[in-house]
């Protein structure tokens, strides 16, 4: 079972912050009174890559992509360029949740997000949120199809298979 998407980081309001500020730091590094050699050459990094450095962060903050593969024998997980591995044998319990979000940003609609959080037997905890994807339209004609649309989300999905693939679990 593999699911694919991209989520927004709670880090984007930081970096948020940090764009707000560019058009301060490119004064700073306009008005750098230094030697004329430490100047020159720290006047471009700081007027080019400062920005460059901050609205990459951004973008790739606003659309983290967010790989999870589950096979026979455990569950590879993929952010950005970090990779967690965890066996189905060291599972201890496995939660979905499901909660309301507020829009944060302009254009943006309120959303339902599904938070997938797994212990294993040495206690750590990795906590995954998703947005789940809704037909509004129907939910507001009919408010039982919510329930149902949480029961059929692709984490609720991959809840059941990796429960069927816990040995502890498979003895109850």
């Amino acid at each position: 079972m593999k699911i694919n998407y991209n989520f927004r980081s709670n880090l984007l309001p930081i970096i948020t912050l940090l764009l707000a500020f560019i058009p301060l730091v490119l004064g700073a590094g306009l008005t750098i009174s230094l030697n004329n050699d430490v100047s020159s050459v720290l006047k471009p990094v700081v007027i080019i890559m400062y920005p460059v450095i901050v609205l990459a962060c951004y973008i790739l903050l606003k659309n983290l992509p967010v790989e999870i593969f589950a096979d026979e024998n455990a569950l590879n997980i993929k952010v950005l360029f970090k990779k967690t591995v965890i066996r189905y044998s060291d599972i201890e319990s496995i939660r979905l949740e499901h909660e309301f979000r507020k829009a944060k940003q302009r254009g943006e609609q309120n959303w339902y997000g599904e938070i997938l959080k797994i212990t294993d037997i040495y206690k750590n905890e990795y906590v995954y949120y998703r947005k789940l994807d809704l037909d509004q339209d129907k939910i507001a004609m009919n408010p039982t199809y919510l329930p149902e649309q949480f029961e059929n989300s692709e984490f609720a999905k991959l809840q059941t298979y990796i429960e069927e693939r816990i040995p502890i679990m498979q003895i109850n």
